[in-house]
Parts: structure tokens; sequence; C-alpha cells
């Protein structure tokens, strides 16, 4: 049985590898992860900005995560670990 903190770990690497580790360290500065604590798994997601010019110099505060022109998301069960990926926009997709 995973704690929520271990599903969170578990979920943010699975999402950063299915970006791609080198894609999401390039842009880790313009990067977000954002979790939520469910009744069975922990939902995790992984977000990434690569376009110039990305903000204002005020803070950003994020609506939703269709924001990122790169994202991916999955949950992660307490019970036995099993990931099972969402929404995913990956760089590989980008024409």
């Amino acid at each position: 049985m995973l704690t929520y903190e271990q599903a969170k770990e578990i979920g943010r690497e699975a999402c950063i590898d299915r970006l791609g580790r080198d894609f999401v360290m390039k842009y880790r500065d313009t990067s977000s992860p954002a979790y939520s604590d469910r009744e069975d798994h922990a939902y995790c997601f992984v977000g990434v900005d690569n376009t110039p010019e990305r903000y204002d110099p005020v803070p950003l505060i994020l609506t939703s995560t269709n924001q990122f022109p790169f994202m991916a998301s999955c949950n992660v069960r307490y019970d036995d670990g099993a990931i099972e990926f969402l929404e995913c926009v990956l760089p590989s997709q980008a024409s």
C-alpha cells in the first residue's frame, strides 16, 4: 500500500518520463507539477511551457492545466502502484 507522498513521486516521475526527461529538464523553469489526493489513487500532472516570451513579470496564476502546450497526467493507485495515463500532449506529437 502506497502513501500519498509515494504515489505523488511515482506519478511525477512517470509523467516526466512520458514527456521526455531531457525535454522537461530543458524547460524546468517553466514546468509545473500538480497533484490531488483521491479516494483510492493520486492524480499527478506535469505541464511544460516551451514558448518564447512565456510570462509577464507578474506572478502566474493558473486557472487551468490546459494553459501548457505540453502535459502529461496520470492516476497512481494506492493499493498496487499501477499507473493509468490520462490526457497527454507530448513534444513528439507537435508538428
